[in-house]
């Protein structure tokens, strides 16, 4: 059973990691503004909470990763980049700022058909 859940989640991993980074935007780290948070209405509070949630699921699947096959590291990442949590603009610039992690990061994007994250 554990076998049959982890291919299933290192497939659903191949394909949506690309995809999710692409949608991130490439200038977020370089902004002085970060992209913030704004929520405007219910519908936006909404759109937070699953967003958080598709994090928190990437974020354990990459720890579950980490001794199964699959993309622990840039599933734990992604993870990270979608949640919402105090400290987090802060953590994001130091990963991305992590030469190997970066360049993980440009390889999936360039998967995805995207331009690389400008630091």
């Amino acid at each position: 059973m554990v076998g049959v859940i982890s291919a299933i989640i290192f497939v659903v991993t191949l394909l949506l990691t690309p995809y999710l980074l692409g949608l991130i935007p490439a200038d977020y780290f370089s902004c002085e503004n970060p992209h913030k948070l704004e929520i405007k209405h219910l519908g936006h509070v909404v759109i937070v909470v699953v967003k958080t949630l598709v994090g928190l699921v990437l974020f354990l699947a990459g720890i579950i990763m980490l001794v199964t096959p699959g993309q622990g590291v840039i599933s734990i990442l992604l993870g990270l980049f979608l949640m919402e949590f105090p400290g987090k603009r802060k953590l994001e610039l130091k990963l991305i700022n992590h030469n190997p992690t970066y360049k993980a990061l440009t390889w999936l994007r360039n998967k995805a058909g995207k331009p690389p994250f400008t630091r």
